[in-house]
């Protein structure tokens, strides 16, 4: 059990960290590219799943940081912290933002829009990305000291 989930682990951080990384580096360029302002509307359904991703892989990371023995832990929480409470503030941010690119008022006011809104959204969410970033590293860390711990099979 301990080894699925810690595979569960890294393949819900895989998923939602890796497909972060990919779609800053690789997509958002060439639908900008492709799209230009367009291609915000191809970026607000892909984010929506990125944002799906986050949701199951923090509660995984619950899951695994649960389950784990306390004097390894304990930093983790702390970076899974750092994880969890911007959730639900870039949840809900996005489907602000998403109700007012399907507002009239969007095209007049991107200035404001890119300012007020969707700057901290990426802020947020690079912050975010560097907490799961420092996650897997803790947890590397944390079973390494856990299996040295642990009672012979």
């Amino acid at each position: 059990m301990l080894l699925v989930r810690r595979f569960l682990v890294l393949l819900a951080l895989i998923f939602w960290q890796g497909g972060f990384m990919f779609y800053g580096a690789v997509t958002l360029p060439i639908v900008r590219e492709l799209f230009g302002s367009e291609g915000s509307f191809v970026t607000q359904r892909v984010t929506m799943w990125i944002n799906l991703a986050g949701t199951i892989a923090i509660l995984i990371m619950f899951i695994d940081l649960y389950a784990s023995p306390l004097p390894a832990k304990r930093w983790r929480w702390v970076v899974w912290l750092a994880m969890f409470v911007p959730q639900p503030i870039l949840v809900w941010m996005h489907h602000e933002m998403s109700a007012q690119m399907l507002g009239h008022s969007f095209r007049p006011n991107i200035d404001a829009f890119m300012l007020y809104w969707h700057k901290p959204y990426i802020y947020l969410s690079s912050l975010q990305w560097l907490a799961g970033m420092i996650f897997v590293w803790q947890s590397l860390r944390a079973w390494r000291a856990e299996d040295r711990t642990a009672p012979a099979a």
